[in-house]
């Protein structure tokens, strides 16, 4: 239901998330865990497309979000 490939977002200098690769699948529940300032909201916010991605891929429930923002508004 939701992939990440190889997501990478960049704040200027500040790599805060690094060639994440995920796959959740419908029914699943995850957590992210990870120390403060680890990139753990801004890869929620890529996902929802509240944050641009410098690279990778993001598709949610067979829509390709990537380069496509509005696609998410179908879902």
């Amino acid at each position: 239901m939701i992939r990440t490939d190889n997501v990478v977002k960049r704040f200027g200098g500040l790599t805060a998330v690094n060639q994440v690769s995920l796959d959740i699948h419908r029914g699943e529940v995850v957590a992210l865990i990870g120390a403060s300032g680890s990139g753990k909201s801004t890869l929620i916010r890529c996902i929802n497309h509240l944050e641009p991605i410098r690279s990778g891929r993001i598709v949610v429930d067979g829509t390709e979000l990537t380069d496509n923002p509005q696609a998410i508004d179908t879902i």
